[in-house]
């Protein structure tokens, strides 16, 4: 995992340099840039009004009473859109434009926890048993009674 990360912080800076270079040379280098800015102007502004409406969303989920894990994975994935939003590149900004629309956003949610509760439910349990695990567990008081020689609290 951490070289599919090293991977990853060292092949995405190439291929935006890549891509600019592409769309440099097709509209020119300045619109290009400016392109780029405009991209990001304009996607930190709709992660602004999206993440207001998920806040709604999640403050009336808890005034009901519910769960607002959906609400809060919409919140996870729009953080993450406008942090690639504000990289510079074509790259990023495209996946941060898929990761602002909705069907898409709950879509990965819903693989997202998926996954986790197979992974969690797959490695339930410990490790190794000990001589004391997987017998029933029953929970009790005890106190000694020196006027009772089995020590046994009878409770009534």
């Amino acid at each position: 995992m951490p070289l599919l990360i090293l991977i990853i912080l060292l092949a995405v800076p190439y291929l935006e340099f890549l891509v600019f270079l592409e769309v440099g040379n097709a509209i020119g280098g300045f619109q290009a840039l400016l392109l780029t800015l405009l991209t990001a102007f304009i996607g930190i502004y709709l992660i602004r009004k999206q993440g207001l409406v998920v806040m709604n969303r999640m403050h009336q989920t808890l005034q009901q009473g519910e769960s607002p894990v959906e609400d809060i994975l919409h919140g996870f994935f729009l953080l993450v859109a406008g942090l690639f939003f504000l990289l510079p590149g074509f790259i990023t900004d495209t996946v941060a434009l898929l990761l602002a629309i909705e069907p898409i956003r709950s879509l990965l949610g819903k693989v997202i926890v998926k996954n986790i509760r197979t992974t969690f439910y797959q490695n339930k349990g410990p490790k190794s048993k000990g001589p004391y695990d997987g017998g029933i567990t029953i929970d009790g008081e005890y106190t000694e009674d020196p006027n009772n020689p089995k020590n046994i609290d009878h409770k009534e």
